[in-house]
This record gives structure tokens, C-alpha cells and sequence, in this order.
């Protein structure tokens, strides 16, 4: 018993390295060699799951959890997919919304997920499901799909639910720009068929204080910038974050998916100028924004405060030098639209 001990004791503390090295490989092989002595094992069993949840972000669990975001796809795909579809699930995850494809009768569907650790849990989460015959999983972007080689026919229907909280960072449009370039039927159906963003200025004194980070209880902490991510918008939670709205909601871009704009690199912004009327006096710190997810000409749903769909939650965008507005005071803004990323200027 004693020599087992040591060798488990020996083995956990190899792996715990090996993990802390990134060597995710060897690591799990050494968990897995625990097991075989200890099927109880704790620190094995709890090693290998904290070595899974490193490579799956973590909003996955959350985007599981919203119930609305849920009924909204499956309305959508019963009302478009038939038994003559062709699906194309694009950023598959779990793979719930490709199995909504075919039990709404799809004759077949292609989930691609570029993290290749899903893909295969997706795999299995199909076969557990007894959809396995209809549906395939390919574990790399859709933009490397090759007809011939990964589908025979073009796609009836593109699912693609690559939203972040911004609406545009996971690259949606491009991976959507593709897809009906290349692999989608001329009157495809895209699910969402587009969405509409929206905005408020916004006092957020507690978060604005590490955005930029400057000085903390006293002491200047402003090296620890050079960690930060500038430039980029982050999310916030505006049921919960303290804030004051400074403004009315105001209207940004809507994105027709049928309908793309042309390609639009970081480093040269489509640059739309606004002029927003301060309802309130304050300092603004930024601009909170979100959008309204439409499935079709008639169903939308807002990733707003006060919308349906709560994992995204919003989005801030901190100015880097706040300034003191009073009611009644127009703000001359500039918001810079790129592929990926949304972000806005005082002018």
C-alpha cells in the first residue's frame, strides 16, 4: 500500500508541473495513470476536469443556461428547416443547435467548431443523442470547409450564432461574408437573419477607475496598464454594475446578414459620426451598448438591459480621458466600425 501511495503522490505531483508547464498532453496521460491505481482518486479526477474547462471558455455554461436565446433558435429552425434542408451550423459548441436542425427534420447538417477539444465532446454529445446519421462535426473554421471534400451540396440554411456581447467579435460577418460566398445556395436562409445595434452614454465609476488603470487606494498603479487590452470594448452586467445613463438610447448600425457591407480592417474603420443630447448631468465615462438579435421579419430579441437574452449581457466602451457633461449638452462622437470590433471617439 505504501509503495502505491508514493507512486500516486509521485505521479499527482508530475502532472500538477506538467500542467503548469502547458503540457496539457502529458498531463492528462499522468491523471488518466492515477485513475488506473485510484478510480476514486480526487485530485486526479479534479486535475484532469480543470485541465478540460481551461481549453472550453467558461460562457459556454452561461450561453447553455439562457433559456430565451434557446427558444429563439429552435422557433427559428422549426420555422425554416424541412426535410429537404442542407444545414450548416457555423461555431457548433455542444452542438444543441445542430441537433435542433435535425430533430426539425434536416436531411443533414455539418457543425463546424474550430476548438478542436468541443468539437470532439460534441461528437459525443450527437451519438449520445442517437443523431450521428444526420449529423457530422468537423473540428476546424467553416472557412476551410471545401465542397467535395467536406459536403457534396451547397447549404439551405446557415446557422450561425457567433455573437459576442459587442455583436461583432467573433467574427460574424466574416464567417458569414464566406459562407454565402462559398458554401451557401443563392436563396439560403441565414438564422439570425441580422442584427441592430444600440447605445447609451454611460457613468460607470467603479469599473472606470482600472479603465484606464491610474491610481488605486492612493498608489499609482499605472504600469499595470501595460496588461490591459486598450481600445476594446468589455462587458458589463447594467442590471447589476452602479452606473448613471447619461443619455437616451440611441441607434448604431443594423446588419442585414443576406446583406453585408464590404470588408473593414481594424487599422481603417468605417467612421460614422453621431451627435447625442445628454439627458443628465454627470461625467462620461463611455458608451454601453448591445442589440437586438432578429430571427426573421417578424421575432427580435435584445441582449439589452432589460432584454430577453441575459448571458451576453452588454458592452462598455471607456473613453480614455472621461468629461464632466451637463443636461442638455450635445456630445459630438465618432464610432469606428471594423469586421470585428466596435469602437467610438469624443470628436
Amino acid at each position: 500500500m505504501k509503495s502505491s501511495d508514493d507512486e500516486i503522490s509521485f505521479l499527482l505531483k508530475k502532472a500538477i508541473a506538467l500542467s503548469d508547464l502547458g503540457r496539457k498532453i502529458e498531463a492528462e496521460a499522468l491523471y488518466l495513470e492515477v485513475l488506473d491505481l485510484d478510480s476514486d482518486n480526487f485530485h486526479a479526477k479534479n486535475g484532469l476536469e480543470t485541465l478540460v474547462s481551461l481549453s472550453i471558455p467558461q460562457w459556454h455554461f452561461d450561453m447553455l443556461a439562457d433559456e430565451n436565446r434557446n427558444k429563439a433558435f429552435q422557433k427559428a429552425i422549426e420555422e425554416y428547416v424541412n426535410k429537404n434542408s442542407n444545414v450548416l451550423d457555423i461555431g457548433t459548441g455542444s452542438g444543441l443547435l445542430a441537433m435542433m436542425a435535425a430533430k426539425a427534420g434536416a436531411k443533414s447538417v455539418l457543425g463546424c467548431e474550430v476548438n478542436t477539444d468541443i468539437a470532439e465532446v460534441a461528437e459525443k454529445v450527437v451519438a449520445a443523442n442517437g443523431y450521428q446519421d444526420r449529423i457530422r462535426i468537423v473540428g476546424r473554421h467553416s472557412d476551410r470547409l471545401k465542397k467535395g471534400a467536406d459536403f457534396e451540396e451547397k447549404f439551405d440554411v446557415i446557422i450561425a450564432e457567433v455573437l459576442d456581447t459587442g455583436g461583432l467579435g467573433e467574427g460574424v460577418l466574416p464567417s458569414l461574408r464566406y459562407a454565402i460566398n462559398n458554401l451557401a445556395k443563392s436563396n439560403a436562409t441565414i438564422i439570425p437573419s441580422g442584427i441592430s445595434l444600440k447605445a447609451v452614454l454611460i457613468e460607470a465609476p467603479k469599473l472606470q477607475a482600472v479603465n484606464p488603470i491610474r491610481e488605486i487606494s492612493g498608489f499609482d498603479l499605472s504600469p499595470f496598464q501595460q496588461f490591459r487590452v486598450s481600445d476594446t470594448y468589455k462587458l458589463i452586467n447594467l442590471k447589476r454594475e452602479p452606473h448613471k445613463v447619461l443619455s437616451d438610447v440611441f441607434p448604431l448600425r443594423s446588419f442585414d446578414f443576406k446583406k453585408l457591407p464590404k470588408p473593414t480592417e481594424f487599422d481603417a474603420p468605417d467612421i460614422e459620426p453621431l451627435k447625442i443630447n445628454c439627458t443628465g448631468e454627470g461625467q462620461l465615462h463611455g458608451v454601453a451598448f448591445w442589440f437586438d438579435m432578429h430571427m426573421g421579419p417578424e421575432d427580435s430579441y435584445s441582449s439589452g438591459p432589460d432584454g430577453e437574452l441575459v448571458h451576453w449581457h452588454q458592452a462598455i466602451f471607456f473613453f480614455e480621458n472621461p468629461i464632466d457633461v451637463k443636461k442638455g449638452q450635445q456630445i459630438n462622437l465618432e464610432t469606428l466600425y471594423s469586421d470585428e470590433l466596435i469602437r467610438f471617439r469624443l470628436a
